[in-house]
């Protein structure tokens, strides 16, 4: 006998070994996925393996691994899509946890796939008062723009909240080896992280940017438990300066290069009759280059800062005498971005469950975990319901914390 896994609802049943593994699930017809033995390297070497976190004798290393295909995801996303837009949005809370428990059911470590536990019900609450909320502004611009100013300030004063009740919501329903993970962030943190901080920005001329960054870093990664186990997050703002500075120090050396570039050409061709022709052929596309270039570089950039970022935070956590390693790199994590971007576009959107499919492997499976214990010393904390208000509000709007 073997154990197999639904990769929607999680259920888990026992089943022969010489069953195969194209198996539907009893609770809710998914596929069920055969659990593997846990990917484990044994560390030793002392070496550096991220920004951080090093691996010492006796450590073993369990990394992460993603099963999710593009195939599988893309039935859910085509039928999500397709109920979502006959019910007007009613079935989105159905969706996001559909979605949720796939992604998180094909995420496995040790051998073992994560939980999401969220009920649609009580993120479709969490959608109706966003969306009442949203006609009352829009009414309310049309009547009168002042208050609707007024009102903006004031979804603007309660984000924190909604941020807070969020990371709270998507931790609580989150599961691993039948323990859940806990946010104990306070809501003071995420005021100060979120509103005090960023009111500072143009007081300080921008120079507070890096901060306000580490400040969101650290609220999320310092405050994440999982059970009674808290987590450590030993990253310091300096390490996130020299990150912003070297973005800083590189775009100004892309545009010097640039403008050098374009002085040339502009001297070579300079009163030459021969070249008037080839010059103006070039001039016409140079704008297109000029767009290319900047969207590549644009992409670059803001690739490489989430890159040094995740990586960096990622490697200063602890929990349990447990340590997190994340190796991304730039270059591929740019590549994905621009190719992902261009099948969307060419594709009308089809190709958009691939590109996540893609993306999320890459970020998963350039994730470890560092123990010399097993992983099944962490014991459960206690548990508390957590409403979805603040989940629906920073989905909806696309509100990331910068992870």
């Amino acid at each position: 006998m073997s154990r197999m896994t639904c990769a929607g609802c999680g259920f888990i049943v026992d089943v022969p070994d010489l069953g195969g593994d194209n198996q539907t699930c009893p609770q809710c017809g998914g596929q069920l996925m055969r659990d593997r033995l846990p990917v484990v390297n044994h560390g030793g070497s002392g070496a550096l393996l991220g920004e951080g976190n090093v691996s010492t004798p006796g450590e073993d290393i369990y990394d992460f691994e993603f099963a999710g295909t593009a195939q599988e995801y893309f039935r859910i996303w085509i039928v999500n899509a397709f109920l979502t837009i006959v019910t007007l949005g009613i079935y989105a809370a159905w969706a996001r946890v559909r979605t949720r428990q796939y992604f998180y059911g094909n995420t496995r470590l040790a051998g073992h796939p994560f939980y999401f536990m969220g009920q649609p019900l009580a993120i479709l609450k969490g959608n109706l008062i966003i969306g009442a909320g949203l006609i009352c502004y829009f009414l309310v611009k049309g009547f009168n723009p002042f208050y609707a100013t007024m009102l903006f300030a004031l979804f603007y004063g309660i984000l924190p909240l909604l941020i807070y009740r969020s990371l709270k919501f998507n931790a609580r329903y989150s599961a691993f080896r039948n323990i859940r993970f806990r946010f104990l962030g306070t809501l003071g943190e995420s005021y100060g992280a979120y509103l005090l901080v960023p009111c500072l920005i143009p007081f300080t001329l921008g120079l507070i940017i890096p901060y306000w960054e580490f400040r969101r870093k650290r609220y999320f990664f310092g405050n994440l438990a999982f059970g009674t186990s808290r987590n450590t997050f030993t990253g310091r703002p300096g390490a996130f300066y020299r990150t912003y500075g070297a973005v800083i120090l590189m775009v100004i050396g892309a545009v010097v290069g640039i403008g050098i570039l374009g002085g040339l050409l502009s001297s070579l061709f300079a009163g030459s009759r021969s070249y008037l022709g080839v010059f103006s052929s070039l001039f016409k596309v140079i704008p297109i280059w000029i767009s290319i270039v900047s969207i590549a570089g644009f992409v670059f950039f803001r690739q490489y800062l989430y890159t040094k970022v995740n990586n960096y935070c990622w490697n200063h956590v602890n929990i349990g005498g447990a340590k997190i390693q994340s190796t991304l790199k730039v270059g591929p994590m740019t590549w994905i971005y621009l190719t992902n971007m261009m099948a969307i576009i060419l594709s009308l959107g089809l190709l958009v469950p691939w590109a996540k499919i893609r993306r999320t492997r890459y970020l998963i499976e350039h994730l470890a975990v560092m123990a010399e214990d097993k992983l099944e010393g962490f014991a459960a904390g206690a548990e508390q319901d957590v409403d979805a208000l603040g989940d629906a509000a920073t989905d909806f709007f696309d509100i990331g914390f910068g992870l």
